[in-house]
């Protein structure tokens, strides 16, 4: 097989699956582990991949850019009011809360009525406004990256450790039977089950489009959060509990 029907292949397979691990390729196509490895470093230097530990995933297709952070924002919006309506509803007095980045959770902001709650978050976005209400907040430390509306930092997951949350909402990036809660990154993974495990109730905020959606990385099973959904959503599998807004 020359090298570049071998890379179509491979590209083909990603697209499908939109990742595998260098086994998967090694038996999918019948190669060694050093043609695998060294296909995908020059993949990568092409832009076609990107290699993670022990594989690879498709490149996506389009750049995660200030504009497309934009648009996640009024996507759908209507619904994900609704979505952060119906959480805020769930905030007690005197309760101390995690509240994401994702659009929907930037929302929920607005509607909070509960008194003396104290906001921890690491969305760019989500503190300004939490400021603007006149709110007791925190933002996580670390590098601002303004592209993604987020703060990153490879010791946040430690700092969540250290508190307690007696409620908490998370974002995610697709929902599906065979793996849980998505995201895209083991940073996100890792700030996400940290959150999970320093609270008391933790839910997930996700509109229809999320549902069936399938991405790289799983940072909880179905049974183990409660979303918060739209009326729109045509998803059933008896592990997930869902609150309808």
């Amino acid at each position: 097989m020359v090298i570049l029907e071998r890379w179509e292949k491979i590209l083909k397979y990603l697209k499908q699956n939109e990742a595998a691990s260098v086994e998967e390729l090694m038996e999918a196509f019948n190669i060694s582990r050093s043609t695998v490895r060294r296909d995908l470093i020059e993949m990568e230097k092409k832009n076609l991949v990107k290699r993670v530990r022990g594989g690879a995933q498709i490149v996506e297709d389009e750049e995660i850019t200030k504009e497309i952070i934009e648009k996640i924002f009024v996507t759908n919006k209507e619904e994900k009011k609704k979505i952060a309506k119906k959480a805020a509803s769930l905030i007690k007095d005197n309760d101390f809360i995690f509240i994401d980045a994702g659009s929907t959770a930037y929302y929920l902001i607005d509607y909070i009525t509960a008194k003396n709650v104290t906001v921890v978050t690491n969305g760019i976005k989500h503190i300004q406004k939490l400021i603007n209400n006149d709110m007791d907040a925190y933002i996580l430390g670390g590098y601002a990256d303004k592209e993604r509306n987020l703060v990153v930092s490879e010791d946040a997951e430690e700092k969540i450790g250290m508190m307690n949350f007696n409620i908490s909402f998370l974002g995610t990036l697709g929902i599906d039977s065979i793996g849980g809660f998505k995201t895209n990154t083991l940073m996100d993974v890792n700030l996400k089950k940290a959150v999970i495990k320093s609270s008391q109730r933790c839910y997930v905020l996700a509109d229809n489009s999320k549902f069936d959606v399938r991405k790289f990385y799983t940072y909880a099973k179905l049974d183990e959060l409660t979303v918060i959904t739209d009326s729109k959503v045509n998803f059933f599998d008896d592990r997930l509990r869902i609150i309808y807004a």
